[in-house]
């Protein structure tokens, strides 16, 4: 085994872990490949900086541009190894995006996260094939299942007897391309019976149809004890499912949560956001299908005592038709200080609100969403001085 094995097999050992990264970036820059390593550096610097930043920003772009040019290079490995293991198809193409596969040919869809491919997109089939050799090839830790087919021609059960499970730490599930494409009851109970996703932190179930009993169970028992975040964005019906299993989920905490479009009462809301679950939460995604201008539930409870802001680094409140009063509790909350993203987009403001913001000190936003309101130009200017180094949506 050659140095360079060596040290990425170090990575592969411990993939949380920034140190071996460097150290496999060091040695890539004295033999000839300083690109791969000034990409793996950026890429580590856009995850360690202040979130949203400048410096998060340019870091993306660099490392952006680096990608787009050696990105088939650097794709290669996990082709080869995919292909090695799908001997009957003709070929394997990897990129970062994904389409519908043509005949036989198998696409796969891989995202670099730290310098080195961290997450694919693929059909259950060949995830179940071509597992072994997937994770010892990159340091897989995140994974999305889609299906072409209907789940009687491509089941998920396989999938969740597979040992490499154990290395993720987030699982998507794509969204049906029809009704008949979502995750089946059986497909639900083998997933929460799947002792290899002990280790899993992030679950994203968005637009598939959940059965809430199944959502009540996952977060009432002790399956997938590491689960810290839960995206059901655009699942309407459940709001009351989610708001009782939290209610008796003190024994989890929950720092990411993506309920866009899910249908709550104003008191389901408040009890939602006041679960001892949430209290340490640096995400909440909360925007809701209320664009039509009826106010949504927050509207109708103090936000400013409801949200639990200490720790919240990202909030969306789209749609929420909050007005400037309502907006105003928040930014006025010292709590609000580690914000670095906001979206306040369809909220009913109008440059009544900047008071709020030019008072609130203590803000420091990175991002600010204001779209669909109704700011005068002086308005955006006014925030475009209060935030010069954000980027704001408007």
């Amino acid at each position: 085994m050659s140095d360079g094995d060596a040290l990425r097999q170090a990575v592969l050992a411990d993939p949380d872990e920034d140190t071996p990264r460097l150290i496999y970036a060091d040695w890539l820059d004295e033999n000839g490949q300083g690109d791969l390593a000034a990409f793996i550096r950026l890429q580590i610097e856009a995850v360690r900086a202040d979130p949203f930043s400048v410096q998060v920003r340019n870091a993306t772009k660099r490392a952006g541009a680096l990608l787009e040019k050696y990105g088939a290079v650097w794709h290669a490995r996990i082709r080869e190894v995919i292909q090695g293991q799908l001997e009957d198809f003709v070929g394997v193409q990897v990129s970062n995006s994904l389409v519908s596969p043509l005949r036989d040919v198998v696409k796969v869809k891989a995202r670099f996260e730290r310098g080195f491919v961290g997450h694919v997109t693929l059909q259950p089939p060949v995830f179940v094939r071509a597992a072994n050799g997937i994770f010892g090839a990159e340091p897989i830790q995140s994974l999305e299942l889609i299906r072409f087919a209907t789940p009687d021609d491509v089941p998920l059960e396989p999938v969740f007897e597979v040992p490499q499970l154990r290395h993720l730490r987030r699982l998507e599930f794509a969204r049906p391309q029809q009704i008949t494409h979502s995750i089946t009851e059986e497909e639900y109970a083998a997933m929460l019976s799947c002792s290899h996703l002990s280790g899993l932190r992030d679950l994203s179930l968005r637009e598939n149809v959940v059965p809430p009993p199944w959502l009540v169970d996952l977060f009432n028992g002790d399956q997938f004890p590491e689960l810290q975040g839960l995206d059901i964005a655009e699942i309407p019906n459940l709001g009351p499912a989610l708001v009782n299993a939290f209610a008796r989920a003190n024994h989890r905490e929950i720092r990411r949560l993506n309920v866009t479009g899910v249908v709550f009462t104003s008191d389901e809301m408040r009890q939602l956001l006041t679960s001892r679950c949430l209290r340490h939460a640096e995400e909440l995604r909360l925007g809701g299908a209320w664009l039509s201008g009826r106010a949504g539930p927050l509207s109708h409870i103090n936000p400013g005592w409801v949200l639990p802001l200490e720790r919240l680094v990202i909030l969306d409140l789209k749609g929420q038709r909050l007005g400037n009063e309502g907006v105003g509790d928040i930014l006025k909350q010292s709590a609000a200080s580690a914000l670095r993203w906001l979206g306040l987009s369809f909220n009913g403001l109008d440059s009544g609100v900047l008071r709020f913001f030019t008072e609130s000190k203590h803000l420091s936003l990175n991002h600010l969403d204001v779209r669909g309101n109704n700011f005068t130009p002086s308005g955006i200017k006014a925030l475009k001085a209060r935030f010069p180094d954000a980027v704001i949506e408007v």
